[in-house]
């Protein structure tokens, strides 16, 4: 039987300096970061800035802050409620939303999961020489990546998590810096690989925005992070300072979005070369083109940076994703009225999910990872497809019956969310229609 916990914090820090208040919610904005640079980043960012120059990079940003108040969503319920999203939705809309919710979410998340692991162990392979195969690897990053997250929790995350952080943050600046005097910085330049106004362009742009800074799943990973933070430190943190702590690690994610596209922009496009299709390849390729470029040190730097993201993106969504549906597990393994005391870290669910989500990743790296750019473009696309449903999910249950009617957002953080709804679904549906209509 998993260990008990309670559920009672105080609403509010015991008297304490602004500061320190502030500096005690940090942790679950940086765990965002961790997750949200990932593939989206080291690849398609990169990738798009290779075939488009810095043409798709104010989409790109645009696509970040339209997406912000669905993201902030997450930590902001757990501030006024002390409950995460998962708890949410089965307060708002009932068990049976969940339920959808997570059988969605199982296939999803190990196919990201396996994206990931061999995008890291294609980095890995590229930085050491290593006699393994890539997908060999990359089960057994998986397997120690669980490890750690299984033993040491929260707590260990979150620290392991700012290390990794502070080295990918410094190292990608350093070479998006290094890139910037090659790039030709015309909005949209001629030699992009498809016009502007485009079927092609637009299949791109979802296919890049799909989980650009992220898939909007992250905000539920956020909220119960924010959660643990909170049973940890015996107190809830307030809007405020989850507010602080989600936009640090929201607009880092944004400005190394940016980065990677520099990077791409740079050393790729302004020569006119075509991005390598698999994992290895593609890897290889930008570390080696930073190296004959600009030198021995840029790839070095380029490396370090690229790995170290990805490996922060696999230890966060191991821990995220199990957590997520054991919390899912969780509002059905108990009546309706009584309050949930069972630790999500650390217990047999959390263990049942995090192998089994392991499993069917590792089945998935060794069947379906024949094509490694469709096999993203897949994963991206049916990201961007549902981002609407969870964004809508999330705005109706901030403003929903959980939350006392004077803590709900502001009429401009809600006007914006239904803005970011109502163009996530037009460009949902012209995708649709592009793709099988048109």
């Amino acid at each position: 039987m998993p260990p008990q916990e309670s559920s009672t914090l105080t609403a509010s820090p015991p008297a304490k300096s602004v500061y320190a208040k502030y500096l005690a919610a940090l942790g679950p904005g940086f765990l965002f970061a961790g997750a949200a640079i990932g593939t989206s980043h080291v690849v398609q960012s990169t990738r798009a800035g290779a075939e488009y120059g810095i043409g798709l990079l104010g989409f790109i940003l645009l696509a970040v802050l339209l997406k912000y108040p669905s993201f902030f969503f997450g930590p902001f319920y757990v501030s006024v409620t002390g409950k995460s999203l998962v708890e949410g939705y089965r307060q708002t809309f009932g068990k049976s939303v969940v339920a959808l919710f997570a059988l969605v979410q199982i296939p999803v998340t190990a196919i990201i999961i396996a994206a990931i692991a061999i995008t890291t162990a294609g980095l890995a392979g590229s930085i050491v020489p290593l006699t393994l195969s890539p997908p060999t690897v990359a089960v057994i990053l998986i397997a120690l990546c669980c490890a750690l997250t299984f033993v040491g929790g929260y707590k260990l995350l979150d620290w392991v998590n700012k290390v990794f952080i502070v080295i990918l943050s410094v190292t990608t600046v350093f070479a998006a810096l290094a890139a910037v005097p090659l790039v030709d910085w015309t909005l949209y330049p001629a030699t992009a690989v498809s016009p502007l106004w485009s079927t092609a362009t637009f299949i791109t742009l979802v296919a890049v925005l799909g989980l650009m800074p992220s898939d909007i799943t992250l905000a539920i990973m956020n909220s119960l992070w924010s959660e643990a933070r909170n049973k940890n430190q015996g107190m809830r943190s307030d809007t405020a300072a989850e507010k602080i702590d989600f936009n640090i690690g929201y607009i880092g994610a944004a400005v190394l979005a940016a980065c990677f596209v520099i990077m791409g922009a740079g050393v790729m496009h302004s020569q006119g070369i075509t991005p390598a299709d698999g994992a290895v390849g593609f890897a290889s390729q930008v570390i080696s083109l930073y190296t004959s470029t600009l030198g021995e040190w840029s790839g070095v730097v380029v490396g370090i940076s690229a790995f170290t993201v990805m490996l922060t993106t696999l230890l966060t969504v191991l821990d995220g994703f199990p957590r997520m549906i054991t919390a899912s597990y969780y509002t059905f393994t108990r009546e309706a009225d009584t309050e949930e005391t069972r630790t999500l870290e650390g217990g047999r669910a959390f263990l049942v999910c995090m192998v089994g989500l392991s499993l069917l990743a590792i089945v998935i790296l060794y069947t379906l990872m024949g094509s490694f750019r469709l096999f993203m473009d897949f994963v991206m696309v049916v990201a961007f497809l549902i981002s609407p449903i969870l964004a809508t999910l999330n705005h109706l249950t901030a403003n929903g019956s959980t939350v006392p009617l004077a803590l709900r957002p502001s009429r401009l953080i809600n006007a914006w969310s239904w803005l970011a709804i109502a163009t996530l679904t037009l460009l949902s549906l012209g995708y649709i229609y592009v793709r099988f209509i048109y």
